[in-house]
Order: structure tokens, then C-alpha cells, then sequence
């Protein structure tokens, strides 16, 4: 049996809840009731949305329903009391689910999504692409990266952009892998993804055979190492991450990337990019672009 955990925010709060419940709870689900300007980082979706109530969000959380849920629900309470909210978080009943039900219910809040040249879609969707878009379908269990998020959308709008065809592409935390099988679908030679979750790595090569990709993109359970970055150089560097993480890893990523290449990096907050921007140009890289999806941002790096 599965639970169904439901809360009840303000629109603008909705993203922000999400992520800290995602630090605990991979499988959760934003459902905005009503129009919203940041509905699920990307604007409108694929698919049209009924017009509800635009006074609150729901944030749905999924857990097994196991000994360890009194606590896990303990520590999300806690963890949400310390985040700088503008409205209060109403904690709804909780739902006990069979896992068919629950398969359903987390599966209907993931909709097909348009970014640049991509449409990326769930593997039960029937949205259809149109002329010129580059399909991409992602089922991601229980890893993170469904192209909901916010920073997912930055991410995927420049690779649509960067990705020429024929480059040597490094996805790092590559999550239920849709970074690094947008790149290869776009065209990329080859693409090495890392995670150190095994739930991702699964996830990721299974969503690769789903595209007809596993041949082009390679899925290792570890982290970006100096051996790998040696192994290079990348044409193309992605890395959705947190910051800290991603300042901790600057040296590795920028000694990845090919003169002349270009990096993605995102999972920040905004306020964040200016400082993260100036490590990498102590390590020789440009800051070519910056785009926001509030409260989040996504940097393109090159190497001259």
C-alpha cells in the first residue's frame, strides 16, 4: 500500500515546497488549481488545463506505507517550518492507495511539455508532435527529472538550442536521464550520464532503451571523478544540480569541457547565479546567458 499525502499552498509557494519535499520523497506532483504564470516551470503544457479555483495548489506527495512513514511525514513537517513561505501550508487528509492506484494518480499529474525543438511526454501520453519537434518520452519511476521542474525546462530549452549534432555530451546527475536523452535524440554522438542513485541509473537507462538511445547514451552509477573529466574533453557539459554542489565540482566540470564548448548548468536559486558565474570564470569560462524561471536560474558557460 501506498500513501498520498496532499498540501494545500499558495500558488508561488508551490515550487518551493516541492523541492524540499523531493530532498526526502522523489515521487512528488504539483498540481496548480487553476491558470498560474509559473505553472510547473514551463507555462502552458502540451495538453489544455480546465480554468479551476486559482486561489491555492496542491502539492502531492507518494510514499510506501512502511514503518518508517509516522517519521518520514514527521520530518517533512519540520523541514517546512523553517522555509520562508508567503502563505500558510494546510496539510490535507491522507489517501491509502493500492499500488495500481497509486501508479495512476502520480502518472496523471505528469503532462506532455513543449521546450524549443522538444516535446517531452510521459510514455502514456498521446500528445503528437509536431512538424519538426524531437520527441523525447520519459517514465521516471521514482528518480527526479520529469521536465516539471522549473530548472528541468531551463535546461532542456538551451540544449534544444546548443545541440548542432555530432557532439560528445557529459550529463551530470543525470536523474531519470531526459537531459541526456534529449541530447542524443537532438543529434549528440555520445553522451555519458552520471548519477549515484541507483533508482536514477535505472531509470535512466531504462528511459533510454525507450528511446532508442542506449546505444548512443552510456549510464554509469557514479560522480563526475578526474579520471572522467580527463577522459574528455565534452563538446557539451550539463550538470542540473544544487549549487553548492555545483561550485564544490567546478573545477571537474570546467576541466571537462572542450575549447570552444558549452556548459548548462542549473538547479540554483537566482540570487545565486552572479557568484556561481564568477567561479567559473576564475576557471576560464564565459557566462553567455542566464535565464530565470523564478525563484530558479540556469547559466550557459563557454570555453573559448
Amino acid at each position: 500500500m501506498w500513501l498520498q499525502l496532499t498540501l494545500q499552498v499558495a500558488p508561488q509557494d508551490a515550487e518551493v515546497v516541492a523541492d524540499v519535499l523531493r530532498q526526502r520523497c522523489p515521487a512528488v506532483a504539483i498540481e496548480f488549481r487553476g491558470p498560474f504564470e509559473g505553472q510547473s516551470g514551463w507555462g502552458a503544457p502540451a495538453e489544455d488545463s480546465p480554468a479551476l479555483d486559482a486561489s491555492h495548489a496542491l502539492v502531492r506527495v507518494y510514499l510506501p506505507e512502511d514503518e518508517a512513514t509516522i517519521a518520514l511525514r514527521r520530518s517533512l513537517r519540520l523541514a517546512l517550518r523553517f522555509v520562508p513561505l508567503t502563505g500558510p501550508v494546510r496539510w490535507r487528509r491522507a489517501r491509502r492507495l493500492r499500488e495500481d492506484e497509486w501508479q495512476r494518480a502520480w502518472q496523471k499529474h505528469l503532462r506532455a511539455r513543449r521546450a524549443g525543438r522538444l516535446l517531452v511526454r510521459p510514455a502514456w501520453s498521446a500528445v503528437a508532435a509536431r512538424a519538426g519537434e524531437v520527441v523525447v518520452e520519459i517514465d521516471p519511476g521514482l528518480a527526479f527529472g520529469t521536465g516539471e521542474h522549473p530548472t528541468t525546462a531551463l535546461c532542456l530549452r538551451a540544449l534544444s538550442r546548443l545541440v548542432k549534432g555530432g557532439e560528445r555530451v557529459l550529463d551530470v546527475g543525470t536523474g531519470s536521464g531526459i537531459l541526456a536523452i534529449a541530447a542524443a535524440r537532438l543529434g549528440a554522438a555520445s553522451v555519458l550520464a552520471l548519477d549515484i542513485d541507483p533508482q536514477a541509473v535505472k531509470a535512466a537507462r531504462d528511459n533510454a532503451r525507450r528511446n532508442g538511445v542506449e546505444s548512443v547514451v552510456e549510464v554509469r552509477d557514479g560522480t563526475l571523478t578526474t579520471s572522467v573529466a580527463e577522459a574528455g574533453p565534452f563538446q557539451l557539459v550539463c550538470a542540473n544540480i544544487d549549487g553548492l554542489t555545483l561550485e564544490r565540482m567546478a573545477p571537474l566540470l570546467a576541466a571537462a569541457l572542450a575549447p570552444g564548448g558549452r556548459m548548462v548548468i542549473s538547479g540554483f536559486l537566482t540570487e545565486t547565479a552572479p557568484s556561481l558565474g564568477r567561479t567559473f570564470e576564475a576557471l576560464g569560462l564565459q557566462v553567455e546567458e542566464t535565464s530565470v524561471r523564478q525563484p530558479w536560474a540556469a547559466l550557459v558557460l563557454a570555453r573559448p
